[in-house]
């Protein structure tokens, strides 16, 4: 995963506001004991400064609002705005977890296989 992550074009990565909420989540889940409290808070407070962020805007909000009412059962919350993040500026995701973000109609890419 790391040889694809340096042959990619920092300029070409983004990360969005969810995933920005879920690494900040898990870090204040940490106890300040932690072995590695530090380090996680400085990747999380360095992220959006290598990486351009993709907000959840009113595009967003429409396909959200589209792939949820068409979809066929729950989808996970989180994800479903994440792929509606993706799929309003037509670019692809880059996960292990690919199922779901298939699902939604997102173009995946897997660097761990």
């Amino acid at each position: 995963m790391l040889d694809w992550l340096y042959a990619q074009d920092p300029a070409h990565l983004f990360v969005t506001t969810i995933t920005l909420a879920e690494v900040w989540h898990g870090f204040h889940g940490l106890e300040p004991s932690h072995a590695d409290y530090d380090s996680i808070k400085r990747f999380a407070t360095d992220l959006p400064r290598k990486y351009r962020v993709l907000n959840f805007d009113t595009r967003a909000a429409a396909i959200w609002g589209e792939l949820t009412a068409l979809a066929d059962g729950p989808l996970p919350l989180r994800d479903s705005f994440i792929a509606a993040i993706v799929r309003s500026r037509g670019y692809r995701i880059v996960t292990r977890d690919t199922a779901p973000f298939e699902r939604m109609g997102c173009k995946v890419v897997d660097p761990w296989e």
